[in-house]
């Protein structure tokens, strides 16, 4: 959870979030009493995450229209 809310400060990195998921998922296994904790963090990175590739989706779509595009005239 701690990497989820760092995440929150530090989401210009996708680094962060994808190191809190796994960490996330393993104590999900590990650690039972830590289980809210553990889905807590999963819900934040795992949002952060799907910013990222949202974004990624919406640059590279962006791009690849633009360069398909030809000038007509």
């Amino acid at each position: 959870m701690v990497l989820g809310l760092a995440s929150i400060l530090l989401g210009f990195t996708f680094l962060i979030p994808i190191v809190g998921f796994i960490f996330g998922v393993v104590g999900i296994r590990k650690e039972p009493a830590g289980r809210g904790m553990a889905i807590a963090g999963l819900v934040l990175n795992g949002i952060f995450l799907l910013g990222w590739l949202l974004l990624f989706i919406f640059v590279f779509g962006l791009f690849g229209a633009i360069a398909t595009s030809g000038t007509m005239g």
